[in-house]
């Protein structure tokens, strides 16, 4: 018989979390960190799939900034701020950006 159907898991596994502010200051970090990453993948497969420019600026738990954009964050700002759909920078459209 199969020995590794007998064992017990030794991790929860995937399970469904209530979405609740975190109050543990170095589980909001842990939290943070995990989820920006999955973030950034998400905005990143967005702009491929749906060719579309983006910008994602935040802030971390301990006050650092990180951001996602396409085709780069001072061009969406801009572009934004002047209410147009122009971007200045062409050549760097094909690339996303991480600060």
């Amino acid at each position: 018989m199969n020995n590794s159907v007998n064992q017990k898991k030794k991790t929860m596994g995937r399970k469904k979390i209530e979405i609740k502010k975190v109050e543990k200051e170095s589980n909001k970090q842990v939290t943070f960190s995990k989820r920006r990453s999955g973030l950034f993948k998400k905005a990143c497969e967005l702009c491929v799939l749906s060719d579309v420019n983006l910008a994602i600026i935040v802030f971390s738990p301990a006050d650092k900034l990180f951001c996602c954009s396409r085709p780069n964050t001072d061009a969406i700002l801009k572009s934004y701020i002047n209410g147009t759909t122009e971007f200045e920078d062409q050549k760097s459209t094909e690339h996303s950006s991480i600060c």
